[in-house]
């Protein structure tokens, strides 16, 4: 539903439109929706009456150009970005991963008050979401700079190589404190029976998996009831007497051949 209401703020479903620009030289603005947060799943992350919402971040925003935005609103005590919306705050190595695409910004107030007044916003008024101290790069000058950010291929491989490295290293350690643990008993008084020779077992993979699948697949059809229903019973006796109507048909014919060709001998 969308609605205008006293206040000249644009409602869309609940959600209030903000009409935003990076610099007063730019023709063309950007619209977030805001509401106040609301969920079953309660967090104390996200306090209930003080959190807003906002969607359709730009991909280039910060969390400076948020407080930004907001700072008239109320004093504002956390921001929270994230590539999609969730019931739980996400961690940073998601966000790493995720793409260039536009965000969600979860802002914390100190009181309710600053929820209401941004929810409040004129659609009419275009609010600015960088200055000279938080300035921001779109367009094409972003795309240069994010491709200017790239790190070095040969330091990510440098610092991939290390990391296999002290994984393996890792990972011998830890096979040679299970070997070394193999037939004694722990604390409990109980021995952990391990796999040895040639049959360890298979490793968990994709294949494997597949495999197993199509075993148990097998195993299911074999073991499956046949004419358990009177359907399947009937479909059966309807199929075997057409097998043998199609057998006796063949069976005529080949006695008819026999017989013009003078090689059939009953006796």
């Amino acid at each position: 539903m969308i609605g205008r209401s006293n206040s000249s703020s644009l409602v869309v479903k609940d959600y209030t439109v903000i009409q935003v620009k990076t610099s007063e030289r730019s023709h063309a603005s950007h619209c977030l929706f805001v509401k106040e947060h609301a969920s079953a799943h309660n967090r104390v992350e996200w306090p209930k009456g003080r959190t807003l919402i906002v969607y359709n971040v730009p991909p280039y925003c910060k969390e400076e150009n948020i407080r930004l935005l907001l700072k008239d609103c109320g004093e504002i005590m956390r921001v929270f970005l994230q590539p999609k919306s969730s019931i739980a705050p996400m961690k940073t190595a998601s966000l790493s991963k995720a793409p260039k695409t536009v965000q969600v910004a979860y802002v914390v107030f100190k009181k309710p008050t600053g929820v209401r007044n941004a929810c409040s916003f004129s659609f009419d008024t275009v609010h600015f979401i960088c200055d000279q101290e938080t300035p921001l790069r779109t367009g094409l000058r972003g795309y240069i700079e994010d491709y200017r950010n790239i790190p070095d291929v040969t330091a990510m491989e440098k610092e991939s190589e290390k990391f296999m490295d002290d994984y393996f290293k890792t990972k011998d350690e830890e096979d040679k404190k299970e070997k070394e643990k193999a037939g004694q008993p722990d604390e409990e008084g109980f021995i952990k029976v391990m796999r040895h020779g040639k049959n360890k077992g298979g490793k968990r993979t994709e294949d494997n998996q597949k495999k197993g699948h199509e075993h148990i697949r097998k195993r299911n059809k074999k073991n499956e009831l046949k004419d358990f229903y009177s359907f399947q019973f009937r479909e059966t006796k309807r199929k075997h007497i057409l097998e043998l109507q199609a057998k006796f048909e063949e069976d005529k014919k080949r006695v008819k051949e026999m017989r013009q060709a003078r090689k059939f001998r009953p006796y």
